[in-house]
């Protein structure tokens, strides 16, 4: 341990004080291997802080301005990953030119969140280098099974939550839809664990990562779920089965899957209460629009086609959703609307914004996603749970411009497809970290 300590001291005073000389090199490396270290703790941040994520974030960009070498970026660039994600916000930062009649504090603000997107060209390029990537995943992974056991005091001790929320049962920080989205994404990476441990004969660690999965996946069932987890998991369900299952094994797992559903149900009280309250609530919005959740969403989604209508190539710009959407919607109080102005589905927010050109460079960028983790192996399956739990989400939320959610998918696409392109092209990372060295 004091060796350790020692060592990690020393790589320390290397990257803050050693820049040039003979051991440039180790310093270089040391630097490197720092930054990597803020992607870890950001990643283990994020269910809990935005605040320290936000911190980790600038930190590893600050040193990853220390570390970059030009030429060997901008080749990584290259990698369509990246291309998807820099032409998205290409898009955005275009709007800003169009979007009539607002401040241009307030066309600025709207670039905030697509700002995270440029997260995924240096997160390919870090970890195209770096074999280290996997920490980012178990620190995720150990800081969500952390919040799933907090969250089972807090159902029963609620005083001891963090932020405690009389409405949000068993969720100590945050809300429960940041809750369900870490814990199932978590609960999904697992299971393609347990599978590849049994394929290999670590029985061991397919045991754990199994047993972790199914409290991961237990806990949404009997603690707290958000609705849009009960779109997505299904979905990811059957991704699962079909990548890993023969055909024949695939059909009796999607019906094994069904009945699993139907017995949750049976015994899962917070699984009726949810499923129930949404046509509850779906049925009282018709007799009286926009006084529940559902009602709530119905109203802006009208709104948000009607602003998509009166300019459908381009939108009206940057940072426009809100003004528009508050400007035109009633009054009402507990209206999200005056207090967001988001339509609460990704499309549309983008539709608003930058219209149909927007729209295809969104699915665009999904698709380039998607097929950029179509290989095998548990880092593919990892980047695509992302991208699927992402464009799901997102038909209900705008996940993709969310703090958590956005972070999350751009912290595991980016990893995840830089670990890829350092395991299909050695030859070319060698390449790049000789430039590094240089």
């Amino acid at each position: 341990m004091y060796a350790a300590i020692k060592r990690e001291l020393a790589d320390v005073w290397l990257g803050f004080f050693v820049w040039t000389g003979p051991n440039r090199p180790l310093a270089q490396a040391a630097r490197q291997k720092g930054t990597e270290n803020f992607a870890i703790i950001a990643a283990a941040g994020l269910p809990w802080s935005t605040s320290l994520t936000s911190a980790c974030g600038l930190i590893f960009l600050l040193g990853f301005l220390s570390t970059v070498k030009p030429a060997a970026f901008f080749s990584s660039l290259k990698h369509p990953a990246s291309l998807a994600a820099l032409a998205l916000c290409f898009v955005a930062v275009l709007g800003v030119f169009w979007a009539d009649g607002m401040s241009w504090p307030e066309r600025l603000r709207g670039l905030t969140p697509m700002a995270k997107l440029l997260g995924i060209p240096i997160l390919i390029y870090y970890f195209s280098q770096s074999d280290r990537g996997r920490y980012v995943f178990y620190a995720f992974v150990a800081s969500c099974i952390v919040l799933m056991l907090y969250s089972w005091v807090a159902l029963y001790w609620p005083a001891l939550s963090i932020h405690y929320k009389s409405d949000q049962p068993g969720v100590p920080v945050k809300n429960y839809i940041d809750q369900s989205q870490g814990l199932a994404f978590c609960a999904f990476a697992l299971a393609a664990v347990a599978v590849e441990g049994l394929r290999r004969q670590q029985r061991a660690i397919a045991l754990s990562a199994a047993i972790v999965a199914t409290a991961l996946l237990a806990n949404l069932a009997f603690v707290n779920v958000s609705r849009t987890a009960l779109v997505y998991c299904p979905v990811l369900a059957v991704f699962f089965a079909y990548r890993y299952l023969d055909r024949r094994q695939f059909w009796i797992a999607c019906l094994a899957l069904l009945v699993a559903i139907a017995g949750l149900w049976t015994v899962s009280s917070n699984l009726q209460h949810k499923v129930s309250a949404a046509f509850s609530e779906y049925r009282a919005a018709q007799k009286e629009p926009g006084t529940t959740s559902v009602g709530q969403r119905l109203e802006l989604w009208n709104k948000s086609i009607e602003l998509f209508k009166t300019a459908p190539i381009i939108g009206h710009g940057t940072g426009s959703a809100k003004t528009l959407l508050t400007r035109d919607i009633p009054k009402r109080t507990g209206s999200p609307a005056n207090a967001i102005g988001n339509p609460h589905n990704q499309t549309l927010l983008f539709a608003i914004q930058w219209g149909l050109l927007g729209v295809l460079a969104l699915y665009a960028m999904w698709s380039v996603h998607l097929l950029t983790f179509r290989g095998e192996g548990i880092i593919a399956w990892i980047g695509l749970v992302a991208v699927v739990q992402n464009i799901l989400s997102s038909l209900f939320n705008s996940h993709l411009s969310d703090f958590y959610q956005g972070w999350l998918y751009v912290l595991a696409v980016g990893i995840a497809a830089g670990t890829i392109t350092k395991t299909a092209y050695p030859q070319g990372v060698s390449a790049v970290l000789s430039l590094n060295r240089s």
